[in-house]
């Protein structure tokens, strides 16, 4: 054994043989301290350094107290303690002999800075109020007037950081910075770099065979490949959780709903792509660009082998089955069929008073012995019913001024009845068309069950608003002139449901006054009742009117009333929802029948100037007609299943109308009118809070708007020689288009189609003459002499009503006999009460039905100069370069040798073509598109929005030579007060 072992193991001896004296050491040292420190008491305790935190504040944070023994173990813990506060960046703790034989403990503090101030520098991508908003959500705890704490600074950096990656600035540096603004306060500045942009230049997929790459590209919805229209959405942008979500949506969406349910994306590889990018002034950009390559493993195809359904007793397994809409056999299609099969069989339990169904599914895969590439997937649908549950109670709460009787008849749940919750929510939408509250959320409906016995009490909470409605209307149209009125109604008459509107409006040429109440349960029965009073006073002007004086002047009476059309009626109506009178047609609760009945009279006068006794003022067309009367019938039946009367955020509406007045119902207007309008409100909102956001009216909304209307006339027209009546249909009956309640960005009945008055000549025995005004020969350009003239010449002068462009008239606005109007909005809520709605309006005003032109002629006037010309050599009309090139140097400013100046000289008449036609009223003739956005700011009190809309409108027409008589305008501002749609 050598020496080294044997000194160890020697050690080794002698350690353990005197273990006994060295532990028995060891474990007295406590004791001797404690024995000898037991008499030590702590003098005072001392705070030092703190500033801002009093000195009592930081005692009460410690054990230590005066007169204590002396511990140094409870100072560790007292240090740790203050430690714990996040009050100070260093603690530190000694004691020294006092004066009366105890110790002096101090404590001496560093406290953190406060921070009162935080810079951002270099930060472009992202708003500032953005960031805060996402310290907040990820309880940072970083704020201006909190103390600073490096940590938590360096955790703000770093959430900066993945901010701006998210933002497509992967690469982004953020060095948070302090600088000391006293003692006690500090600021705090985010050095920040982005770096380059990276958007998004391919993305490809690794592994896929059943779906093409393209395919599933264009199927993602948040990440797209660079290009000009994603620049504007940013969807270009590399944003990894929305990438991931894009790739969640194709597995269910596009695998599992095609049957390859164990489908799976891998981890997304993402490599430099180099610059990407376009030019594009203002709206383009260029930067680094990505590749990302996604590993796909589509595994298997699954049909449906045995399927099942387990613990179910309301319903068959059958009818389970039928409702899923899986069969044995079929591919499986995870969400179009199975989930949504087993959302429908929820609802379908919850007509039976199952409030706590809940369902799902349990699949058990296996190999399918007829193909090897495709697999089998047995299901198992298991059922969980809960108990059926009757309605013991309902009570509406917060009804102050609506009485109950009024919501419960739109409560198609009675008390005592099992609960049915399709019905229920039916009811929430009834009584959100009602229009009386403000949008009544699922949430506000609490639902209380006794499991023991049953029964479901509800409890729905309701929030009352405005029941008036005002809205002012007004503007310039091309028919009415200028005017300015208002409308007002209440919804909620006493509180009984009742509808009583008001209005009136008047200007230079109209005075409209009209007057309705509409009841909406007569004598307790789901039928609408209503009646409506107006009287209407119109005066025509003499737009494309005008007398000719002579042969170069006209005087055209614009602004001159031609004739007052007075109109005095009223109308009947009623509805009654079709579920009235066919109990078991489910669709009956939306679809409403109509019936309406109106009476009118039009007396139309003369203007004033005829009546003054003055006959050298008269306008030679007398207007006078009265006693036309017009007997209308209107059957109208609608479709309804919005969730709100006013901004509704979801459903559609369908309104189908015709009306007849003539024929049996007797008046002198014969004429039927079929409408169409259809609308539709769908939530754009992406989220969580999708359903929420919707019925509490906060989504963002897109609503469109689709309307037809058409009138024609029959049997006997009425015979007028005035504009109130065209082609037998009443004038204001016509279509006109303009406002803000269908195209937004023109005036109020500026869009229509006209009947130009058109100043058109005819020529005859047109001549040539000289300067002596000898009349030349007529030769053609081979036989020309001194004193002779082309024919071609004398052709170019020669016209059958050619359009006289130096005196022209103004149009007359005649209104179609048909419209089509598309309007587009979509609503987004900013704060509180305003929204942002951009919108695109297009319609066109045009006539179906050809109406034939009007001419008015004067006799042919001798002798009239056409014009003149310079005839060359053969009697042509020579050109300038051909004159220069002829005239030599010593004849310059006179005519070269053959050339001559000639007189044009025929006869000539003036014509009138008062054009009622196609050619300028078509659809595509006469449409009008306006684009742009809108701000709106929602009234409660009034219950309709200030409006201040901003108009682009492309195909306005602008004054101009080409249009000189009107004054539409390219972009337009318009306040307003109501709704479009």
């Amino acid at each position: 054994m050598s020496k080294r072992v044997v000194c160890i193991v020697a050690v080794l001896i002698g350690t353990l043989a005197s273990w006994p004296v060295i532990s028995r050491y060891i474990l007295q040292q406590p004791l001797a301290w404690a024995s000898q420190n037991q008499n030590v008491t702590v003098e005072q305790v001392l705070i030092r350094g703190n500033r801002r935190i009093p000195e009592s504040t930081v005692k009460i944070w410690i054990g230590t107290r005066d007169g204590d023994p002396y511990n140094p173990a409870q100072i560790d813990r007292d240090v740790r303690a203050l430690y714990a506060q996040g009050h100070f960046a260093d603690v530190k703790a000694f004691s020294e002999d006092g004066t009366r034989g105890g110790k002096i403990v101090t404590f001496e503090v560093t406290e953190r800075p406060l921070l009162l101030d935080i810079k951002y520098e270099g930060l472009k991508s992202l708003q500032q109020s953005k960031v805060l908003e996402e310290f907040r959500k990820r309880s940072v705890g970083i704020s201006k007037e909190s103390q600073y704490d490096p940590v938590k600074a360096r955790r703000a950096a770093a959430v900066i950081k993945e901010m701006l990656a998210d933002e497509g600035h992967p690469e982004a540096k953020v060095d948070p910075q302090i600088e000391p603004i006293s003692k006690t306060a500090v600021a705090l500045t985010f050095k920040i770099d982005e770096g380059a942009r990276f958007r998004v230049a391919t993305i490809e997929f690794e592994g896929n065979k059943v779906f093409s790459s393209s395919y599933l590209r264009k199927r993602m919805k948040l990440v797209k490949e660079v290009g000009l229209f994603t620049t504007f959405s940013s969807k270009d942008i590399y944003h990894k959780e929305k990438l991931q979500v894009d790739l969640d949506r194709l597995r269910v969406l596009s695998y599992a709903d095609h049957g390859y349910l164990k489908a799976q994306f891998g981890e997304p590889r993402v490599e430099p792509a180099g610059k990407v990018g376009n030019s594009v002034p203002i709206v383009g950009h260029k930067g680094e660009g990505l590749k990302i390559v996604i590993p796909v493993t589509e595994g298997r195809q699954y049909k449906a082998g045995e399927v099942k359904v387990e613990d179910n007793t309301e319903f068959t397994s059958d009818v389970i089955k039928q409702v899923i809409g899986l069969k044995s056999g079929d591919v499986v299609r995870g969400y179009s069929v199975v989930q949504k099969g087993l959302d429908e069989l929820k609802k379908l339990y919850g007509t039976r008073g199952y409030i706590q169904f809940n369902s799902g599914f349990v699949p058990d895969f296996h190999d399918d012995p007829g193909d090897p590439t495709k697999g089998i997937v047995d299901i198992t649908f298991s059922i969980e019913e809960g108990k059926q549950y009757t309605l013991h109670r309902f009570e509406p709460i917060g009804n102050h001024f609506t009485r109950d009787s009024v919501i419960r008849r739109e409560v198609l749940l009675n008390e005592g009845d099992r609960y049915n919750e399709q019905l229920w929510d039916l009811s929430v939408l009834r009584l959100n068309q009602l229009g009386y509250f403000d949008q009544i959320k699922k949430e506000d409906a609490t639902i209380n069950t006794n499991e023991k016995e049953g029964l479901v009490d509800l409890v729905l909470k309701l929030q009352e608003k405005g029941r008036q409605q005002i809205s002012f209307t007004g503007g310039l149209s091309g028919v009415g002139g200028s005017y300015i009125g208002i409308d007002y109604s209440t919804n909620n008459l006493l509180g009984y449901g009742e509808s009583l509107s008001f209005q009136v409006s008047g200007g230079n040429l109209q005075k409209v006054v009209s007057f309705g109440f509409t009841e909406p349960y007569f004598r307790g029965r789901p039928i609408s009742l209503g009646f409506n009073a107006f009287l209407q006073n119109y005066q025509f002007i003499g737009q494309g009117f005008s007398s000719v004086t002579d042969i170069n002047t006209f005087t055209v009476q614009s602004g001159e009333s031609l004739f007052t059309q007075k109109t005095a009626g009223g109308s009947i109506t009623a509805s009654a929802p079709l579920s009235y009178f066919a109990k078991r047609f489910r669709m009956g609760r939306f679809i409403r029948l109509g019936l309406s009945y109106s009476f009118r009279t039009n007396n139309i006068e003369d203007p004033a100037v005829n009546r003054d006794n003055n006959p050298n003022n008269d306008i030679l067309i007398s207007y006078h007609q009265s006693g036309i009367t017009q007997s209308t019938l209107t059957p109208t039946i609608s479709y309804n299943t919005l969730n709100g009367s006013l901004d509704p955020t979801a459903g559609t509406g369908i309104t189908l109308g015709l009306s007849f007045s003539g024929g049996p119902l007797g008046g002198k207007v014969n004429t039927i009118e079929p409408t169409f309008e259809y609308k539709h409100f769908m939530p754009l909102f992406a989220g969580k809070e999708k359903r929420s956001r919707v019925e509490s009216g906060k989504a963002r909304t897109l609503g469109v708007r689709f309307l037809f209307g058409h009138i024609g006339s029959f049997g006997d027209v009425v015979e007028t020689n005035s504009l109130s009546f065209v082609g037998g249909t009443p004038l204001f009956a016509r279509f006109f288009l303009g406002g803000e309640q269908d195209i937004r960005g023109y005036n109020v009945r500026g869009i229509s189609p006209y009947a130009p008055v058109i100043s058109t000549f005819s020529t005859r025995n047109v001549v040539a003459k000289d300067a002596s005004g000898k009349t030349l020969k007529v030769r053609e350009p081979d036989n020309a002499t001194n004193n002779s003239v082309a024919p071609s010449v004398l052709e170019q002068f020669t016209f059958t009503d050619k359009v006289n462009s130096q005196f022209p008239t103004f149009p007359t606005f005649i209104g179609g006999d048909t419209e089509l109007l598309l309007n587009i909005e979509y609503r987004i809520p900013i704060i509180g009460p305003v929204a942002f709605v951009p919108f695109v309006d297009i319609g066109s005003s045009f006539n179906l039905r050809g109406l034939g032109d009007q001419f008015e002629r004067s006799e042919f006037i001798p002798n009239q100069t056409l014009g003149s010309v310079i005839l060359n050599p053969k009697g042509l009309i020579a050109t300038p370069r051909e004159i220069r090139n002829a005239t030599p140097p010593e004849n310059l400013g006179g005519l070269p040798p053959g050339f001559k100046s000639a007189l044009i000289v025929g006869d000539l008449q003036n014509t009138r073509q008062i054009q009622l036609s196609q050619t300028v009223s078509g659809i595509f003739e006469n449409y009008r598109t306006s684009l742009g956005g809108e701000f709106r700011v929602q009234v409660p009190v009034i219950n309709v929005p200030f409006r201040l809309i901003f108009a682009w409108n492309p195909n306005a027409k602008v004054n101009s030579a080409t249009n000189p008589f009107f004054f539409e305008e390219k972009r337009a501002i318009r306040f307003s007060i109501g709704r479009t749609f």
